[in-house]
C-alpha cells in the first residue's frame, strides 16, 4: 500500500507540473479515489500518513498539499486567489451563494476579481458578528440553557449519538445567534439533514461536490426543498427585517444575501464549531490541570485542542505565479495556477514548531502566537488581515463554555 501510495503521489506531481486538458482529466481520477479515502479514514489520518511517507509537502488530492509550517504560514498570510474548493474538495458553484466568500478572491491576487470579498468580510466582521455577540450576551441565559442541555446528554451517550446530540446542540446555538429566532425541532432536524448526513443527494456539501455532483444533480430534490425552507426561515428571521442592499453587503437582493449567510453560517459557523466541540469534549485528558475559574486557561485548552485536530483542515489556494518547494522530497518548481492547499491541520503538528505534537499541553509557550486555526496565524481577540474568520470569537466563547461545563460534570462524578 506504501508503494501504491508514493507511485500516486509522484504520478499526480508530474501531472500537476505540465498542465493541459489531458493531465487535468487524469488528475481528476487520482483525486475522486483520494476523496473517497480521506473521507473513509479521516483527514488527520489521511494527511499524517502520507506526511509519514512522502514528507511535509506532497502531491495529493489532484494538488499540492502544503504542511511545512513555515510554507504554511508564508500562504495564510498573503493574498490569497481562490476558487470553488473546500477542504478536501472540489465544489460545483452552481450549487452554493455566487458569493460565498470562502470562494472569493483577493483583490491584490487576481486581478480579474474585485474588493467584494473585503467588502463581504468587512460587512460580517463590523455588523453581522457584533450583532450575534450583543444576542448572546442579551440573552445569556438562553444560549447557556442550550449548550447545558446539550452537554448534559452528550456525557450519558455513546459516541455516535453524543455527536448526534452535539451537532443538534451547535444548530440551535448558531441558527438562534445569527438569525434571532430559535428553531423548532422540525427545523433543526431539516438543517441537521443537510449538514451532517454524507449523503450525495441531500447534503450541503456532498451534494456539491464533484466528480459526484455530475451524476447526483437531477436527484436532489430532498437538498433543494430543504434549503428552501431554510432560506425562507433567514428571510423571515428579525436579523433581516431592515435589510437593505447596499454597499457594505455587496448590493445582493434579499435572496442572494440569504443564501450566503446560509452558507457562511452552515458551512464555516456549524460545521467548523461542531469539530471544534467534538475535540473539546473527547480529546482534552481528564487529568489535564485546567482551571476552570481563569478564562485564559480555558481558552487556552480550547486553542491547543484546536491545534491537536484542526477543526478545519486545509486553505485552498491557486498560486499566482511560478513557485518553487521541496515535493516529495525534492525540489520542484510549480507552475502559476497550481491549486496548493495549506494545510493547517499537519502544519499544527510540526514538530519543529509544537514539540512532542500528538500531546495535550495547553500551557506551550507559543500556543497564542503560532497556533494556526481561523485561517489566521496566532490568536487576537481583536482579529487580523481580510481572510481571519470573522465569527471565531463566537466559536470560542461556545467552546470555553462547553469545556466549562463537560468538566465541571466530570468534576462532580468524582
Amino acid at each position: 500500500m506504501c508503494c501504491f501510495t508514493k507511485l500516486s503521489s509522484d504520478i499526480q506531481l508530474w501531472l500537476i507540473r505540465r498542465p493541459n486538458f489531458v493531465t487535468r482529466f487524469f488528475l481528476s481520477i487520482f483525486y475522486a479515489w483520494d476523496l473517497m479515502n480521506y473521507s473513509l479514514n479521516g483527514a488527520k489520518e489521511f494527511l499524517q500518513k502520507r506526511s509519514e511517507l512522502l514528507g511535509k509537502n506532497f502531491a495529493a488530492l489532484g494538488r499540492i498539499i502544503v504542511g511545512d509550517y513555515q510554507e504554511v504560514e508564508a500562504i495564510i498570510n498573503s493574498s490569497q486567489k481562490r476558487g470553488p474548493f473546500l477542504g478536501r474538495a472540489r465544489l460545483d458553484p452552481s450549487k452554493f451563494s455566487r458569493n460565498f466568500p470562502l470562494f472569493l478572491s483577493d483583490q491584490q491576487a487576481d486581478e480579474n476579481s474585485s474588493f467584494l470579498h473585503a467588502t463581504l468580510h468587512e460587512h460580517v466582521w463590523v455588523q453581522v458578528v457584533p450583532a450575534v455577540v450583543k444576542r448572546i450576551e442579551t440573552k445569556q441565559e438562553e444560549f447557556s440553557q442550550y449548550l447545558q442541555d446539550g452537554v448534559k446528554r452528550a456525557n450519558q451517550m455513546q459516541t455516535k449519538d453524543q455527536n448526534t446530540v452535539i451537532e443538534k446542540m451547535t444548530i440551535q446555538y448558531m441558527f438562534h445567534a445569527f438569525f434571532g429566532t430559535p428553531l423548532d425541532l422540525k427545523m433543526i432536524d431539516t438543517v441537521h439533514e443537510i449538514l451532517f448526513q454524507a449523503s450525495l443527494t441531500k447534503s450541503l456539501v456532498f451534494g456539491g461536490t464533484k466528480p459526484f455532483v455530475t451524476f447526483t444533480s437531477l436527484f436532489q430534490c430532498t437538498r433543494d426543498s430543504n434549503i428552501d425552507q431554510i432560506l425562507q426561515y433567514i428571510i423571515e428571521s428579525p436579523s433581516m427585517v431592515n435589510y437593505s442592499p447596499g454597499e457594505s453587503n455587496g448590493n445582493q437582493p434579499h435572496k442572494d444575501y440569504a443564501r450566503m449567510m446560509l452558507d457562511i453560517v452552515c458551512i464555516a459557523g456549524i460545521l467548523g464549531t461542531t469539530n471544534l466541540l467534538k475535540e473539546v469534549l473527547t480529546s482534552i485528558p481528564e487529568d489535564a490541570d485546567i482551571d476552570l475559574d481563569d478564562s485564559k486557561d480555558v481558552m487556552l485548552a480550547v486553542l491547543e485542542a484546536a491545534r491537536k485536530r484542526a477543526p478545519v483542515n486545509n486553505v485552498n489556494v491557486i498560486i499566482p505565479k511560478e513557485k518553487t518547494l521541496i515535493v516529495n522530497g525534492e525540489e520542484k518548481t510549480l507552475p502559476a495556477g497550481t491549486l496548493v492547499a495549506a494545510s493547517i491541520g499537519l502544519a499544527s503538528l510540526d514538530p519543529a514548531v509544537f514539540p512532542s505534537p500528538n500531546v495535550f499541553n495547553h500551557r506551550r509557550e507559543n500556543i497564542v502566537k503560532a497556533v494556526m486555526n481561523f485561517n489566521a496565524i496566532g490568536f487576537d481577540p481583536q482579529g487580523s488581515g481580510t481572510r481571519q474568520c470573522p465569527g471565531r470569537n463566537v466559536a470560542m466563547k461556545c467552546a470555553s463554555d462547553v469545556l466549562i461545563l463537560h468538566r465541571s460534570l466530570i468534576n462532580r462524578k468524582k
